[in-house]
């Protein structure tokens, strides 16, 4: 469903990096470039950042930060029975979410609990490729 604002920036990555492409042609060490750009999407939501991103194209690290951060979002559409009192969720929205967020598991590529692992999961993403 909102997958149009990945595609949305993925095409201005695109076209700024095919400008960039265009006015160096090479590595910052000098190689020529090879294959095309790689899109490394970060966020902590399975469904919209997970999901989305990864639906356009993009590798994918998912942030869980632990519970001492306060950081909600694996939190927020899991469990129907124990959302806040002023929640406006739907049942049915957590069911739909419930659902997309089983489906982008298995699209994440890392899986990062501390900022500070995030440089080694990108390498780890850009080794494979």
């Amino acid at each position: 469903e909102l997958q149009w604002i990945y595609q949305a920036t993925f095409d201005k990555y695109q076209e700024l990096a095919g400008a960039n492409a265009a006015l160096l042609g090479t590595t910052s060490d000098g190689k020529k470039k090879k294959g095309p750009p790689i899109w490394i999407h970060v966020g902590d939501d399975l469904a919209y950042d997970v999901g989305g991103a990864s639906g356009c194209g993009a590798k994918t690290v998912l942030l869980e930060l632990a519970d001492k951060y306060g950081q909600t979002a694996r939190h927020r559409f899991d469990d129907a029975k124990n959302q806040p009192s002023w929640s406006t969720t739907s049942r049915a929205e957590l069911e739909i979410r419930r659902f997309l967020n089983e489906a982008a598991t298995l699209k994440v590529d890392k899986k990062i609990s501390f900022l500070p692992l995030l440089p080694e999961a990108i390498n780890d993403i850009l080794q494979d490729e």
